[in-house]
């Protein structure tokens, strides 16, 4: 059974069928997007395409994911085919009496947003990849595949992402993909090419053949005629005359027959009605048609589309909460990024090998760092993670380097040290660690686990790092 529920002012209507409330959106009304989070789904009314696109766009652009992980729906009585609303959506169905189809979808993408963990993400960057792995997750889907798209300004769209973003704003959506794919969260294959405007990356261009010497559109061609007789070389007009439409040659004043066979048009000479130069071979401009900069094509940015792929390490991120990218992370002051420091430890292997001395790999882990970035602002969480390398920095030699493996573990060297001096260092820092929280953070309970691994040369630096990991992933 279903009971519909007329709002005032006929705007919106609200549908419990099956236990769950569907918001119904009427066509061309006006609605706070807000009201989705107190629903199930939602049911957009498909009359107007401009209409439908705003709506389902603003559902998706919001930040909350009570709102834009939401089931969306299109009623529509057409097949008219519009592949990014179709995206963006989860179905459609022709009326009201087919909520029953819907029902299974409902169930189970609510039923995985229950498997989420949603943690406050120190960058924007992070922010928005949390946003399209989670809904990747759950529409069950792994693909991230790019449109072809005329309201897009670079030509193609990746609904999921790309709805974030003001048209002008489209590219940021490339350098993010690019990100999650360094981040092992993505996987790409290469789609297509396109090139986009050297001033603000439109590909919304105009491509002209234009004057070499004042770069105007506003030519003329004119054939080059070659009179074999005589030998004679120029364009088509020195060979018209007044009288007829017959050609004859202004050398030789013969009248040409057969092309071919008396004469031939080897090329084709230009002029330019703007500066009256003379050129056989144009130069090619594009004209952006949004910012208006005319420049050669050769000036354009070529950029690659990908189409990509969630990886196993993506959903799982989506699962557990993505808090922050590895660009991040290395910027705290005090560290060096993770690959310098697997290098280092490469080469300390090398040198006990040499000199049979005794050094160790250290981990740090928050094991509640869900729960601890849920409460933090964006700038708490940098504050945070400075602070603990602070105090890690004070507490190891200068000649001792730190970096963070992930958002939540800090590894670092203690070299030339038994490993229980080391174990021992760890176990005070530890209670610094701890008093730093207290004093810094209110009502904050920071979890930490620590491990301590001592360097066997025989063992290879990645063997090593995986065994002070293991406890941690």
């Amino acid at each position: 059974m279903k009971h519909i529920a007329e709002h005032k002012d006929n705007a919106e209507s609200i549908i419990e069928h099956a236990g769950f409330s569907f918001l119904y959106i009427r066509n061309l009304s006006a609605i706070q997007v807000e009201d989705v989070q107190y629903h199930s789904a939602v049911i957009i009314e498909v009359k107007n395409y401009d209409f439908v696109r705003l709506m389902v766009s603003s559902i998706r652009a919001n930040h909350s994911p009570d709102i834009y992980l939401k089931p969306i729906f299109l009623l529509k009585k057409d097949a008219q085919d519009q592949p990014v609303l179709d995206e963006l959506s989860d179905g459609s169905i022709k009326g009201l009496d087919e909520l029953d189809l819907v029902v299974p979808i409902v169930e189970r993408i609510s039923a995985r947003v229950q498997d989420l963990t949603f943690t406050n993400s120190i960058s924007f960057e992070a922010q928005i990849i949390t946003k399209l792995i989670t809904l990747l997750y759950t529409k069950e889907q792994k693909t991230v595949e790019p449109f072809p798209y005329v309201y897009s300004n670079i030509g193609y769209y990746y609904p999921m992402l790309s709805v974030n973003f003001e048209q002008s704003e489209e590219t940021v959506a490339l350098d993010i993909l690019k990100i999650a794919e360094d981040e092992g969260i993505l996987r790409s294959d290469y789609y297509d090419r396109v090139y986009l405007c050297s001033s603000c990356s439109s590909n919304h261009l105009s491509y002209r053949e234009v004057c070499p010497k004042c770069s105007s559109s506003n030519t003329t061609p004119d054939d080059i005629i070659h009179h074999f007789p005589c030998g004679y070389v120029g364009p088509m007009q020195d060979f018209k005359n007044e009288i007829d439409d017959k050609l004859n040659c202004p050398k030789c004043n013969k009248r040409l027959k057969h092309i071919g066979v008396d004469y031939d048009k080897p090329s084709v000479i230009h002029d330019c009605n703007n500066c009256n130069h003379k050129f056989q071979d144009y130069h090619v401009n594009a004209k952006c048609l949004s910012c208006h900069a005319d420049r050669a094509v050769e000036s354009l940015m070529s950029t690659e589309i990908n189409s990509y792929r969630l990886t196993k390490k993506g959903e799982l991120a989506a699962i557990k909460g993505f808090v922050t990218t590895t660009k991040d992370i290395d910027e705290v002051f005090g560290t060096i990024k993770y690959d310098t420091f697997k290098t280092m430890l490469k080469y300390e292997i090398e040198r006990l090998k040499q000199t049979e001395g005794l050094s160790n790999i250290c981990a740090i882990n928050i094991s509640n760092s869900s729960q601890v970035y849920s409460k933090l602002g964006s700038e708490l969480q940098r504050g945070l993670l400075k602070d603990l390398v602070s105090v890690i920095r004070s507490n190891i030699r200068s000649s001792d380097v730190i970096a963070f493996e992930s958002s939540s573990t800090i590894v670092m060297s203690m070299n030339a040290i038994p490993n229980k001096i080391a174990k021992k260092i760890i176990v005070e820092m530890i209670a610094l660690l701890n008093d730093l929280i207290k004093t810094s953070f209110e009502d904050l309970d920071v979890l930490f686990d620590t491990k301590v691994v001592a360097l066997d040369h025989g063992k290879t630096h990645d063997a090593h790092l995986k065994e002070l990991n293991a406890d941690f992933n």
